[in-house]
């Protein structure tokens, strides 16, 4: 147990020691941080050294403590440039939100005035050097407000085939203040609202108000009380579609003994747009119109190309022009024929008694058949072996191309055959 005994003793002797060696070193180690220090100083400047240059925006300039009674009229500036200092990479991020600039207006009266410009920066290690320009003059007038009534004014388009057809906006009447000369520039207080793409009613709640003068020009410098309005706009469908049927408008008449036989229009159907009074003046039943197609004395079908008529303010889905076909055919008739038959093979010595003419009625177009003469049609009877005596003879009739035999009348031929004298 002697060893416990001597336990504080010893303790006591080294801790002795270990301060005697501290405070022996005290200079050693001031020494050793002022060199730490010096270090992270140096390699700190050269990673990130000090710059100075000049910004590369302007800074807006505020009015503070602007007199009771006044407004600022006028300046000569409104911004400021700067030139600034500080660490490089803090000098490459900031922006001009970073920085204030003031002009104190506190004390001084109504007129033009001298005041100086000052600005500060908000990060601590960047200073502001110089200041262009460190003077402005400043004009202070009276303070004014008066009441002005609120407009709600559209911009942009709404879907096609939609209107903005009326608007509501409330507050109907604004508060303006601002110096005496600026206010009474002002006529309304406009609340812009966008349509563009929009094809139903909305509203917007907080629309910001601009004071605007005479010419639509917004006035600077004023206020406007409340800032914003609740605009209601009503969008409406203007602009309708519906399909109606094609009318071509055919002109003339074809060549004797040809009719129309058909029409074929191709659409059939075209799709209209326009309003919806303009939709409603179109007859369903009659449809759209076409320019005119003329078959005057035509032999044939006329296919033609045909502009569609339409109404006032209206326009048509597609081409505004139609192909049109008119089918034109010659007219299907009868016409009879009175033809004196021919005898063949009569026998040697044998004479025929002229034959009596037989009625031939023929079938086709009437163009052909009116350019047909009885000369044209052959009519035989065949007498071929037969001898002297009256005969009943079949009729054989070749009708010209382009006909048919309705009818032979009487259908056989009596003939007598005699001897010569």
């Amino acid at each position: 147990m002697e060893w416990l005994r001597r336990l504080p003793h010893a303790l006591w002797f080294f801790g002795r020691g270990l301060v005697t060696s501290i405070v022996g070193n005290i200079s050693l180690v001031i020494l050793s941080l002022a060199l730490a220090l010096s270090l992270w100083l140096f390699v700190t400047d050269a990673e990130n050294p000090t710059k100075r240059q000049t910004f590369n925006s302007a800074v807006e300039i505020g009015f503070v403590n602007v007199p009771d009674g006044l407004a600022v009229a006028n300046s000569t500036a409104n911004t400021v440039r700067i030139e600034i200092e500080g660490p490089e990479h803090d000098l490459s991020s900031l922006r001009p939100a970073d920085f204030e600039a003031e002009a104190n207006l506190g004390g001084f009266e109504q007129g033009e005035q001298t005041v100086a410009v000052s600005v500060v920066s908000t990060k601590s290690d960047v200073r502001v050097v110089r200041t262009t320009p460190e003077q402005i003059e400043v004009t202070l007038e009276n303070l004014r407000t008066k009441q002005v009534p609120v407009r709600v004014e559209l911009a942009g388009s709404p879907q096609e085939g939609y209107e903005a057809d009326s608007r509501t906006v409330d507050p109907e009447t604004a508060t303006v203040s601002g110096p005496q000369s600026l206010v009474e520039l002002v006529d309304e207080a406009v609340a812009d609202v966008g349509v563009t793409g929009r094809s139903a009613d909305f509203r917007e709640d907080r629309v910001q108000l601009s004071p605007r003068g005479a010419r639509g020009g917004e006035i600077s410098r004023v206020t406007v009380s409340p800032g914003t309005a609740r605009v209601d706009v009503t969008v409406e469908q203007s602009v309708f579609s519906q399909q109606f049927v094609v009318s071509p408008r055919v002109s003339g008449i074809p060549a004797a003994g040809y009719n129309v036989t058909g029409i074929v229009v191709d659409p059939s159907l075209v799709t209209i747009t326009g309003s919806l009074a303009v939709l409603q003046s179109i007859d369903p039943l009659a449809g759209i119109a076409t320019s005119d197609i003329s078959i005057g004395d035509a032999r044939g079908s006329v296919v033609q190309q045909a502009e569609l008529r339409l109404p006032p303010d209206s326009s048509v889905l597609g081409s505004i022009q139609v192909l049109v076909t008119v089918t034109i055919t010659p007219i299907r008739g009868e016409v009879s024929f009175l033809v004196v038959p021919q005898v063949r093979n009569v026998g040697d010595g044998l004479a025929v008694t002229p034959a009596d003419s037989v009625v031939i009625t023929l079938a086709g177009d009437l163009p052909t058949l009116q350019a047909i003469t009885a000369e044209s049609i052959i009519v035989v009877a065949d007498a071929r072996g037969l001898g002297p005596g009256l005969h009943v003879l079949p009729i054989e009739v070749t009708a010209p191309v382009g006909t048919t035999v309705v009818r032979v009348e009487p259908g056989e031929l009596g003939v007598a055959l005699t001897a010569r004298p």
